[in-house]
Protein backbone atom coordinates (compact mmCIF):
# COMPACT_ATOMS: atom_id res chain seq x y z
CA UNK A 1 0.00 0.00 0.00
CA UNK A 2 2.68 2.69 0.99
CA UNK A 3 4.55 1.91 -2.09
CA UNK A 4 1.62 2.71 -4.36
CA UNK A 5 0.67 5.81 -2.16
CA UNK A 6 4.47 7.00 -2.44
CA UNK A 7 4.66 6.15 -6.52
CA UNK A 8 1.39 8.41 -6.91
CA UNK A 9 2.83 11.03 -4.92
CA UNK A 10 6.12 11.07 -6.55
CA UNK A 11 4.31 11.31 -10.44
CA UNK A 12 2.38 13.83 -9.02
CA UNK A 13 5.25 16.04 -7.50
CA UNK A 14 7.60 15.22 -10.60
CA UNK A 15 4.40 16.55 -13.08
CA UNK A 16 4.17 19.55 -10.89
CA UNK A 17 8.25 20.26 -10.23
CA UNK A 18 9.97 18.33 -12.58
CA UNK A 19 12.88 15.82 -11.93
CA UNK A 20 15.36 18.22 -10.49
CA UNK A 21 12.75 20.86 -7.75
CA UNK A 22 11.40 17.74 -6.23
CA UNK A 23 12.84 16.38 -3.46
CA UNK A 24 12.32 13.05 -0.95
CA UNK A 25 10.82 14.50 1.31
CA UNK A 26 8.47 16.19 -0.36
CA UNK A 27 6.91 13.49 -2.16
CA UNK A 28 6.99 11.93 1.42
CA UNK A 29 5.01 14.84 2.95
CA UNK A 30 2.83 13.89 -0.25
CA UNK A 31 2.50 10.49 0.61
CA UNK A 32 2.33 10.67 4.09
CA UNK A 33 4.81 8.58 4.90
CA UNK A 34 8.71 9.27 6.58
CA UNK A 35 11.43 10.19 3.68
CA UNK A 36 13.24 7.10 5.07
CA UNK A 37 10.35 4.90 3.63
CA UNK A 38 10.52 6.63 0.30
CA UNK A 39 14.59 5.57 0.11
CA UNK A 40 13.60 2.16 1.56
CA UNK A 41 11.12 1.49 -1.33
CA UNK A 42 12.74 2.76 -4.06
CA UNK A 43 16.34 3.20 -3.16
CA UNK A 44 16.99 6.78 -4.59
CA UNK A 45 14.91 9.97 -6.74
CA UNK A 46 16.70 8.30 -9.79
CA UNK A 47 14.91 4.91 -9.25
CA UNK A 48 11.86 6.48 -8.08
CA UNK A 49 11.87 8.30 -11.19
CA UNK A 50 12.05 5.44 -13.25
CA UNK A 51 8.95 3.82 -11.31
CA UNK A 52 6.99 7.07 -11.74
CA UNK A 53 7.51 7.07 -15.62
CA UNK A 54 6.62 3.35 -15.65
CA UNK A 55 2.93 4.37 -14.22
CA UNK A 56 2.39 6.53 -17.50
CA UNK A 57 4.03 4.85 -20.01
CA UNK A 58 3.58 1.15 -19.42
CA UNK A 59 5.47 -0.62 -21.86
CA UNK A 60 2.67 -3.54 -21.83
CA UNK A 61 0.71 -1.09 -23.61
CA UNK A 62 3.33 -0.69 -25.98
CA UNK A 63 3.18 -4.52 -26.80
CA UNK A 64 -0.10 -4.67 -26.78
CA UNK A 65 -0.42 -1.88 -29.57
CA UNK A 66 2.06 -4.34 -31.54
CA UNK A 67 0.30 -7.38 -31.02
CA UNK A 68 -2.66 -5.80 -32.17
CA UNK A 69 -4.67 -6.50 -35.24
CA UNK A 70 -6.31 -3.49 -36.64
CA UNK A 71 -4.19 -1.88 -38.77
CA UNK A 72 -0.58 -1.76 -39.26
CA UNK A 73 1.96 -2.22 -36.68
CA UNK A 74 2.94 1.56 -37.02
CA UNK A 75 -0.04 2.92 -37.11
CA UNK A 76 -1.28 1.03 -34.07
CA UNK A 77 2.10 2.06 -32.33
CA UNK A 78 1.76 5.79 -33.19
CA UNK A 79 -1.93 6.26 -32.10
CA UNK A 80 -1.19 4.57 -28.62
CA UNK A 81 1.93 6.59 -27.80
CA UNK A 82 0.47 9.71 -29.26
CA UNK A 83 -2.67 8.95 -26.71
CA UNK A 84 -0.29 8.87 -24.44
CA UNK A 85 1.13 12.20 -24.83
CA UNK A 86 -2.47 13.55 -24.92
CA UNK A 87 -4.36 11.73 -22.23
CA UNK A 88 -5.68 14.10 -19.70
CA UNK A 89 -4.04 12.06 -16.88
CA UNK A 90 -1.08 11.55 -18.38
CA UNK A 91 -0.05 14.63 -20.66
CA UNK A 92 1.55 17.02 -18.13
CA UNK A 93 3.65 14.28 -16.83
CA UNK A 94 4.72 13.23 -20.04
CA UNK A 95 5.93 16.50 -20.87
CA UNK A 96 7.60 17.03 -17.58
CA UNK A 97 9.16 13.91 -17.43
CA UNK A 98 10.56 14.36 -20.85
CA UNK A 99 11.69 18.09 -20.18
CA UNK A 100 13.33 16.47 -16.70
CA UNK A 101 15.16 13.91 -19.05
CA UNK A 102 16.88 16.51 -21.41
CA UNK A 103 18.08 19.18 -18.63
CA UNK A 104 18.96 17.39 -15.83
CA UNK A 105 21.93 14.11 -15.51
CA UNK A 106 20.16 12.37 -13.40
CA UNK A 107 17.15 12.62 -14.45
CA UNK A 108 19.08 11.96 -18.33
CA UNK A 109 20.43 8.70 -17.06
CA UNK A 110 16.90 7.46 -15.12
CA UNK A 111 14.83 7.95 -18.27
CA UNK A 112 17.60 6.09 -20.26
CA UNK A 113 17.79 3.68 -17.79
CA UNK A 114 14.01 3.06 -18.41
CA UNK A 115 14.27 3.53 -21.78
CA UNK A 116 16.60 0.28 -22.41
CA UNK A 117 15.61 -1.95 -19.54
CA UNK A 118 11.65 -1.54 -19.87
CA UNK A 119 10.59 0.04 -23.33
CA UNK A 120 13.05 -1.23 -25.17
CA UNK A 121 13.34 -4.97 -23.94
CA UNK A 122 9.19 -5.02 -24.08
CA UNK A 123 9.30 -4.12 -27.66
CA UNK A 124 12.23 -5.95 -29.01
CA UNK A 125 11.00 -8.97 -27.55
CA UNK A 126 7.81 -8.80 -29.36
CA UNK A 127 10.40 -8.61 -32.21
CA UNK A 128 12.49 -11.41 -31.90
CA UNK A 129 14.58 -9.89 -28.71
CA UNK A 130 17.82 -10.47 -30.51
CA UNK A 131 20.28 -7.07 -31.66
CA UNK A 132 18.76 -6.18 -34.42
CA UNK A 133 15.35 -6.43 -33.00
CA UNK A 134 16.59 -3.79 -30.35
CA UNK A 135 17.69 -1.79 -32.32
CA UNK A 136 14.35 -1.70 -35.05
CA UNK A 137 12.57 -0.97 -31.09
CA UNK A 138 14.83 1.71 -30.84
CA UNK A 139 14.84 3.45 -34.14
CA UNK A 140 10.93 3.30 -34.22
CA UNK A 141 11.41 5.43 -30.13
CA UNK A 142 13.56 8.06 -31.99
CA UNK A 143 10.63 9.05 -34.74
CA UNK A 144 8.15 8.58 -32.04
CA UNK A 145 10.20 10.15 -29.01
CA UNK A 146 11.19 13.04 -31.80
CA UNK A 147 8.04 13.69 -32.66
CA UNK A 148 6.92 14.06 -29.16
CA UNK A 149 9.92 16.43 -28.64
CA UNK A 150 8.85 18.68 -31.28
CA UNK A 151 4.82 18.46 -31.15
CA UNK A 152 3.99 18.71 -27.36
CA UNK A 153 7.62 20.12 -25.82
CA UNK A 154 9.18 22.35 -28.09
CA UNK A 155 5.36 23.18 -29.86
CA UNK A 156 6.79 23.58 -33.70
CA UNK A 157 4.37 24.60 -36.38
CA UNK A 158 3.38 22.89 -38.37
CA UNK A 159 3.60 19.38 -36.80
CA UNK A 160 2.28 21.12 -33.10
CA UNK A 161 -1.04 22.20 -35.11
CA UNK A 162 -2.19 19.24 -37.26
CA UNK A 163 -4.88 17.02 -35.64
CA UNK A 164 -3.36 13.56 -34.26
CA UNK A 165 -4.66 11.25 -37.04
CA UNK A 166 -2.58 13.55 -39.70
CA UNK A 167 0.38 13.07 -37.28
CA UNK A 168 -0.09 9.39 -37.31
CA UNK A 169 -0.56 9.14 -41.09
CA UNK A 170 2.90 11.01 -41.63
CA UNK A 171 4.68 9.09 -38.97
CA UNK A 172 3.09 5.24 -39.07
CA UNK A 173 5.10 4.35 -42.69
CA UNK A 174 8.73 5.47 -41.03
CA UNK A 175 7.73 3.27 -37.99
CA UNK A 176 6.36 0.38 -39.48
CA UNK A 177 9.33 0.60 -41.74
CA UNK A 178 11.66 0.35 -38.95
CA UNK A 179 9.99 -2.46 -37.10
CA UNK A 180 8.94 -5.02 -40.69
CA UNK A 181 11.04 -3.98 -43.14
CA UNK A 182 13.90 -6.22 -44.44
CA UNK A 183 17.55 -6.05 -42.47
CA UNK A 184 19.25 -5.54 -45.13
CA UNK A 185 16.96 -2.97 -46.85
CA UNK A 186 17.44 -0.82 -43.37
CA UNK A 187 20.61 -1.37 -43.38
CA UNK A 188 20.65 -3.12 -40.21
CA UNK A 189 24.22 -4.60 -39.40
CA UNK A 190 24.23 -8.42 -39.27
Amino acid sequence: MSRDVVLAAAKARFSQDGFEKTTLRAIAEDAGVDASMVLYLFGSKEELFQESLRLILDPEVLVAALTGDEGDIGTRMVRTYLGIWEAPDSAATMRAMLSSATSNSHAHTAFREFMQHYVLTAVSGVLGGDEQARLRALLAASSLVGTAMLRYLIEVPPLSELATEQVVTLVAPTVTRYLTADAGELGLPQ
